[in-house]
């Protein structure tokens, strides 16, 4: 607890937080047990995943299977790419397609809040040292331990 009540005050003396946060986070810690027990902190706040983008070589087949099971919107951006809609959540799945052997999953996208390029190229460097990250437009791609790509995007609004 000792750490969450930490992190709550330096976001305040960094102006993140007014007092009016602070003290309405304080009073759920103190007021809830179960809030107050300890978890992980990473360096990023993730809203959930925004994407998953999957390599086929079936475009057309592909695009029917997520059509006629899930009732995706498809919006294809170009005769090599789809983008299947889920829903009103803005998810996507990305789809691309390539000949040959192909790596069914390319990456999957988290949204993370307060996102800007340059702070998350700061950070990745910061809390994974020797770790490339890799700038692409409005998002950072970093590569797991086991080679799984995973991109940085903003949350959405």
């Amino acid at each position: 607890m000792n750490h969450t009540i930490d992190t709550l005050v330096s976001q305040f003396e960094r102006g993140s937080l007014t007092r009016r946060q602070l003290v309405q986070a304080l009073l759920v810690i103190a007021a809830s047990p179960a809030l107050a027990q300890e978890r992980p902190v990473g360096a990023f706040r993730p809203t959930g995943i925004d994407h998953v983008q999957i390599t086929v070589t079936d475009l057309k087949a592909t695009q029917q299977f997520y059509e006629k099971l899930f009732g995706v919107t498809t919006t294809s951006p170009n005769p090599t790419q789809l983008s299947l809609g889920l829903g009103s959540s803005g998810n996507t799945i990305s789809v691309h397609s390539e000949s040959g052997p192909i790596k069914p999953i390319d990456h999957f996208g988290i949204a993370v809040e307060d996102f800007s390029t340059e702070a998350a190229l700061a950070t990745v460097k910061r809390v994974v040292p020797g770790m490339k990250a890799e700038k692409n437009g409005t998002s950072v791609f970093v590569t797991g331990p086991d080679g799984v790509r995973v991109q940085i995007v903003p949350a959405r609004k």
